[in-house]
This record gives structure tokens, sequence and C-alpha cells, in this order.
């Protein structure tokens, strides 16, 4: 089974001194700032209707906050805002997609084939939403803040998914037998981490997943609401007799880069044991109630039941999932994946705290315990959700950016080149696409001319020559980069 991974990230996003700036023209406001390689229009070739008036409370007539307005010019502030598309939606020089989806900016990663490139696009991904909302707040006179999480505690949940591409030959219910209890126990390592328990955070506690009090059915198609642990959207972006895309959307949004090497690159070996027949049959009596008692259960001791009539922990099931992967390529960066599930799912048995170098969670819980201790905190004390908002936020003062900073999280095993730094390899994946799938012929295109792209999908482009005729290009497959294209394609824009 060829690999084939993307992620989908849709980040917090406020500005804190405009509180009742309406976030999707927030959100417009920070896409159509990104000044890198990208389309400079909707996808479809034109904008959306300007958004009239814009949703701003004018907190002149508002004597209870005006003190929030004191260093900022409304009227300047709205007629920055009224010069951005509704809902921008630009493919960027990477191959990438960033645009507006429910209220938050999201960046969806170019397709890679590997988890270590997934990581790299998507540490690209943070760079380029908090390069576009520095440059936003220039525009606006006002700061922006974002935020790599997944609940703003008031009953919002957005996502991190994921998506892998599979063969259409493997059968749906197989796919959902086989997955289902998977992706329930991998909360264990792949957790991000929050303060509070219920959608709104309204039990003080600690759990260790961001999304997973807002599953409430094992199997859908629903991405925003009666959320499934399994999703049934049928929409490959590939040839459709021949491949089937699986929108995984219970995954958090990492932090730490290791978290989601582990993430993807476990699910990649874990699909691919599926399609080989290899998993095991670990079927749930209640999946949503076993999504919630393992994110809730910090001491990874729960039991859950399983209707065969074992009772498993999310670590003993985890270990059956992995024991079923076939040996990967000796040195390959999915050898490397198992090595590293396995060394993490040992010290999570001897003791959790052994994985804060590696796992969100662990990492995060450590430092709310530190900082209850220090400062002799109740349990209810909303300073914890507060240092936990603040974990989430892109940006050098985050508690995540210091502890990273000082050298407390591990690298990522391929993730740089020899003699460059973390920080070139991101910056390579900003500026330049994957060179193994369709998204390197995407993004070159928008490199060569962003002008020229007139409209655009993950499987097709349409570009515009000099004499205003219209070119579609094919992108059906995924795994074809379109390098022997290029060339062609050029002329045709040219003459």
């Amino acid at each position: 089974m060829p690999r084939l991974i993307g992620i989908e990230t849709e980040y917090g996003i406020l500005a804190p001194e405009v509180p009742d700036l309406d976030p999707a023209v927030l959100s417009a406001a920070v896409v159509d700032s990104w000044d890198g390689p990208a389309t400079h229009h909707e996808l479809d070739g034109s904008f959306g209707p300007q958004p009239d008036p814009v949703p701003l409370t004018d907190l002149h007539t508002d004597q209870n906050r005006t003190h929030t307005m004191r260093s900022i010019d409304v009227m300047s502030l709205r007629k920055v805002l009224t010069s951005v598309s509704e809902e921008p939606n630009r493919v960027l020089g990477n191959g990438a997609r960033f645009y507006v989806d429910h209220a938050h900016p999201e960046y969806s990663a170019p397709e890679v084939t590997t988890a270590v490139e997934a990581v790299r696009y998507d540490l690209a991904g943070e760079a380029i939403v908090a390069g576009a909302a520095a440059r936003a707040a220039e525009k606006l006179g006002t700061p922006v803040r974002i935020h790599k999480n997944n609940t703003d505690s008031q009953g919002s949940s957005y996502g991190c998914h994921e998506n892998y591409l599979l063969a259409r030959s493997v059968p749906w219910q197989q796919i959902v037998t086989g997955v289902t209890a998977f992706l329930v126990s991998r909360t264990v390592v792949v957790g991000a981490g929050r303060v509070g328990i219920g959608r709104y955070g309204e039990r003080p506690g600690f759990q260790l997943s961001q999304r997973a009090d807002f599953f409430e059915t094992p199997e859908g198609i629903q991405t925003t609401r009666r959320r499934p642990i399994v999703n049934t959207r049928d929409e490959p972006h590939a040839p459709p007799a021949q491949w089937r895309r699986l929108h995984v959307i219970t995954g958090d949004a990492n932090r730490s880069p290791w978290s989601t090497w582990l993430k993807v690159g476990s699910a990649t070996l874990v699909l691919e044991a599926l399609a080989a027949g290899r998993l095991p049959e670990l079927r749930l009596v209640d999946p949503v109630d076993a999504l919630h008692t393992v994110s809730h259960d910090p001491s990874l001791s729960a039991l859950l039941e399983l209707e065969d009539g074992r009772r498993m922990t999310a670590l003993e099931l985890q270990w059956a999932y992995l024991e079923a992967v076939a040996p990967p390529e000796p040195g390959s960066d999915g050898a490397r994946v198992l090595l590293a599930w396995a060394e993490v799912l040992d010290d999570l048995a001897a003791d959790p705290g052994r994985c804060a170098d590696r796992l969100d969670w662990v990492a995060k819980l450590q430092l709310l315990e530190s900082y209850a201790d220090r400062h002799r905190l109740p349990p209810d004390s909303p300073r914890f959700a507060q240092l936990d908002l603040a974990w989430a936020e892109l940006g050098p003062a985050s508690p995540f950016a210091v502890l990273s900073g000082a050298g407390r999280f591990r690298s990522v095993p391929g993730l740089v080149r020899d003699g460059e730094d973390l920080a070139a390899a991101v910056a390579r994946a900003v500026e330049a696409p994957p060179s193994d799938t369709r998204a390197w012929l995407r993004g070159s295109l928008v490199q060569h001319d962003p002008d020229a792209v007139v409209a655009a999908s993950w499987d097709w482009m349409v570009v515009q020559n000099a004499r205003g005729r219209h070119l579609r290009i094919d992108l059906s497959d995924p795994l074809d980069p379109g390098t022997d294209r290029l060339d062609a394609v050029l002329r045709a824009l040219a003459g």
C-alpha cells in the first residue's frame, strides 16, 4: 500500500483588544496577510462578497468596553477589514492550502509520503500561520493571537484532521473494525492534554485529550456535530475506483513534533497491517464511552470492555496493534517509528513521567503539577486553564516554546539534514513543496505565476495563459509529482 499522508489544522484565533471582532473576518485578514508565494484570490477565481457591514461592534458607544479600544483606531481597522475577502482560500507555493474554515484559519499541508515529512510540513504550517497573523496584526494595529489547540472551553471544538490514502479494495467494514479501538487507545500516546473535564471544561481536572469529550458516535460523516470516532466521508481526491481517503478527526493538534510524528507514523503502520489482513479483531463494547474513559484517566489503568469479554487497558490495546505491524525496511522512517512506539509504550507503563520529553500531555501535566505546588493552588484554580491556553499559543513566550528552546523535547529522527538546524528545515518546507507527490507540480506552478492560477482543487488546477486561454491540469494521481509535465505547462502559459 503506497503511503500518502496529509494533516489539516484549524487554529484558534483571538484579537484580545477587540473582543467583538468576528473571528471569521479576523481569520480572513490573517489568510489574506500571508505574503509568501500564493494565489492571490479565491480558488474558484473570484472573491466572495465583501463583509458589509464589517461585524465589529462600534466600541465608541459602549461605555463598558471603551478601555479596550484606547490604542486602536476603529475606522482604520474597519478600512483594513473591508479590503479583504470574506473567506479567502489560497494555494501556497509549498503545495499547501490556507483558508478560512468555520471561523478559523486552517492550514492543510501538502500530501507527503512519510511521517517525518508530515511533521516538517506541519511545522511549516505553524510558521506560515504565525507569520500571517503577525503581518495582519501590523496592518490592523492590534495584536492577533494564534493557538494550536482544539477547544475554547466554551463548548466549541475545532479539529486537527489526518488523511491517509487507502486502497478501495479494502472493505469499509474491515476498516471500521480495524481502526476504532486503535483510535481510542492511541490517546495515551498522542493526546495534547487538557485542563477541565466536559465540553465546557465545567469540571476541574486534567485529561489526556483536547478532543475526546466532543465525540458522540462510533461512525458517521459529520465533523462539526455528533462527531464520530470513524468518519465515513468518501472523498478520495484521487481515482475513486482505486482509492479511498480515511479522514481521521479524533486527533489533537500537538505542539510536540515528536507526538505528531508518532501519531501519523503509527497510524500509517496500522493501516498497512490492516490492508495486509494482519490486525487482530478488537471490538470495544462502547467505543465512545471508552474514548472518554481513556482521556479522563492519566493513571492509564482504566480497563476497557471488549465484545469478546476481555478487559484491556489502552496500553495493552496499543501493544496488540504494534505487534501486528510487519517490520518496516531497516533504517526507514517507518522502522524508526516502530522502535519509538515500542519505547514510549514501555516508558508509559513504567512511569508516564519518563515521556515528558516526547508527549504533549505528559509534559503539560508535569508543568501544571509543578506550578500548582509552587503557588499552592486549589484544583479548581482558573490559573490552570490560563496556563493550558498559553501552552498552545504560537510564539516564543509560550511554556512549550520555552521548554523546547531549552532542549527539553527529543528531536524527531531525520527531521533535519546534516548541517542544518530545525529553523532551516522548517523554512525549507515553507518555501518548497514535497518532491514525490502531486503537491510538487501544484506548488511549482504557484511559485512560477500565482496570478495565472484561476481555479484549483487537490486533484486538478486551471491556469490562464497570456492570451486568456484556460488550461486544465490533471493532478488525479497523488503519487505523480509531475516533474515531466512542468516545462510543457509553462510553455502553454507563455503562449
